[in-house]
């Protein structure tokens, strides 16, 4: 508590003001917080000159920092990096800052899982977080070469600098475990090194506010608002901890923050950083909430990057960069402004667009990319076969999702602790989205029930369809075709008689059931499709053994009209076009989206 004690009297000299009533206390090992004696309004004023700010790091470089600021691959890089210049004991008995610097926690104090022994990581295996992490610490590599390797060469550095610099070219073959020593070695003199510049984002990850908060104070120059992702640092206000309840309002007056609450009730004093899923608590804090209901699952879908104008053309609202974070200051890269349709704009979406469920809510954009991404060539808008489609193929990713993820017993390490939570809440977010899209589409299939079409439907109204299968096949009941899986052979087999429907005139009308639309389908199609010799060659087998037997034993059903190889491949082009596949029993229904109603 000494180094938290010298941190108020700086700030306090330097003009914070900060309520009596007001005490930081530790309130467990490592966790450092304010609690007000008394109920009502409390507010902590803190100078705009004692914040961290851009221009500050940009300003203490001897060289045009400023002219390089939009070089890097984050705009607060110059700030992080002078962050760790500042600790180094070189410079961190002089500096301004030395006060609040010398208070800031360690990196393994924080926590984070990048910190993580290998051993703990794997816990997160078939989260996202999981699959990420080590790619996303290289992103952060990239982030911190893009800073360092501006550095003119006569600019001062650490002896150590261009062994820091070797880490570059190395870090993608190192093993976990050598990964794990290399960046816990975090040398407060070596401030070029990556493991200080991960201690410097790791404090502004945790700790930073827009400096756009600002705007309006005399005294913070321009630059500080370059872009709307500029964060700072503000000393005192962020050793408040964080509850998304807490109603508090962030304002300037007299170049100065100003942090209150007019409803505090007494007790501890929290600070609100916004809404802040599990995995941005874990990543930044090193802990989690149980039933956060902030908590989100994030969804990664591969779409070619040449199809994303046609997905907007058609009202599909794609992703931002601001819905990948609740947090108060985002971890934008540095950007520019480009025209809509532009290569740039769709080149932020090369690894795919990430969408967020959460317990309550899948987007509506999430649940469009995946119908869209089902069309047929004729289908030009939305139809009832894409939107089932779309939904069962988006149930199935969330539920393969959720199959990947296995909760580790909670018992053990307080990682493994946070682990547990963290896996619980994905896994309960993942479920209830999978009963929402249930919902949906039972909803739609119970609106639209005279427009869909299933084989049990088929089996029961077609009779003679029905009694040709137990001959041919020797199926007695619709069972039969599950537990022998013949439904996809037996669809085959149905739209071939459909298109043949005009040769059984003889056929009792009520003892058949050959939909007209299913017959105007398959002549449409039929005109469509020309069979080549390779279609042929594929198609032989099934033929042989599926189309020739029937053909022989129920000649009055299967060798009237056409039932030659050219039939089966524009059948299965069919079935494809107005079919598609529901639910874990994989069922195919047919969706007649061509009757006008």
């Amino acid at each position: 508590m000494d180094k938290i004690e010298a941190l108020l009297n700086w700030a306090k000299s330097n003009g914070a003001a900060i309520p009596s009533t007001v005490n930081f206390v530790q309130l467990a090992p490592g966790n450092i917080g304010a609690e007000a004696e008394s109920s009502g309004s409390v507010a902590i004023t803190v100078p705009v000159k004692t914040i961290v700010k851009l221009s500050d790091a940009l300003e203490s470089f001897d060289f045009d920092a400023a002219a390089l600021v939009k070089k890097t691959r984050n705009i607060n890089a110059f700030a992080k990096l002078f962050l760790a210049r500042e600790r180094a004991p070189e410079y961190l008995h002089k500096s301004f800052f030395a006060a609040y610097i010398d208070a800031l926690p360690s990196a393994q104090a924080i926590n984070s899982p990048y910190l993580w022994l290998p051993e703990d990581q794997k816990l997160l295996s078939g989260s996202n977080l999981g699959s990420s992490l080590r790619e996303n610490l290289f992103g952060l590599v990239e982030e911190w070469w893009s800073v360092i390797s501006l550095m003119p060469e006569d600019a001062a550095k650490p002896q150590s600098h261009f062994m820091n610099m070797k880490f570059y070219y190395e870090h993608k073959f190192y093993e976990p475990q050598q990964l794990f020593e290399y960046l816990c070695d975090d040398q407060h003199d070596n401030w070029t090194s990556f493991p200080a510049y991960l201690w410097a984002l790791m404090i502004y990850k945790s700790r930073s506010f827009p400096c756009k908060l600002l705007e309006g104070s005399s005294e913070v120059a321009e630059i500080n608002f370059l872009q709307e992702d500029v964060a700072m640092l503000i000393p005192v206000v962020d050793l408040l901890n964080h509850n998304p309840k807490s109603d508090v309002t962030w304002s300037v007056k007299d170049n100065s923050f100003v942090f209150e609450t007019s409803s505090h009730a007494g007790g501890q004093l929290y600070n609100n950083y916004g809404r802040k899923g599990n995995e941005e608590l874990l990543l930044a804090y090193g802990f989690c909430l149980a039933d956060n209901a902030a908590d989100s699952v994030a969804l990664k879908i591969k779409v070619p990057l040449e199809m994303l104008p046609e997905l907007e053309a058609k009202g599909v609202v794609l992703p931002k960069i601001s819905d990948y974070t609740t947090s108060v200051v985002n971890d934008a890269t540095v950007t520019e402004k480009v025209g809509k349709l532009s290569l740039e704009l769709y080149e932020q979406y090369k690894d795919g667009l990430v969408y967020f469920i959460n317990k309550d809510v899948i987007p509506e954009s999430l649940i469009s990319v995946f119908q869209w991404l089902v069309r047929s060539k004729w289908e030009t808008k939305l139809t009832l076969r894409m939107q089932l489609s779309g939904l069962n193929h988006l149930r199935q990713a969330v539920d393969s999702k959720a199959a990947l993820i296995n909760v580790p017993n909670a018992t053990g390490s307080a990682n493994a602790e946070a682990v547990a939570v963290y896996l619980t809440g994905q896994k309960n977010i993942l479920r209830a989205a999978v009963t929402q899209i249930k919902r949906l589409e039972n909803n739609l299939l119970s609106e639209h029930k005279p427009e869909v079409l299933s084989l049990k439907s088929v089996y029961k109204k077609d009779t003679r369809f029905a009694q040709s299968l137990l001959v041919t096949m020797g199926v007695t009941s619709y069972n039969d075709i599950l537990e022998q899986e013949l439904m996809d052979q037996i669809w085959l087999v149905y739209l071939i008689r459909c298109f043949n429907k005009d040769q059984y005139k003889d056929e009792d009308p009520s003892e058949q059931y050959l939909p007209d639309w299913i017959h105007d389908c398959f002549v449409r199609m039929d005109k469509e499709t020309e069979v080549s010799a390779q279609d042929v060659l594929q198609f032989r087998e099934i033929y042989e053994n599926l189309i020739l037997p029937i053909n022989q034993a129920v000649p009055e059903i299967y060798n009237v009209g056409k039932w030659t190889v050219r039939e089966l491949v524009v059948s299965t082009k069919l079935l494809d076009t107005i079919g598609f596949v529901r639910g874990k029993k994989q069922e195919c229904l047919l969706v007649d989206d061509f009757t006008e109603r």
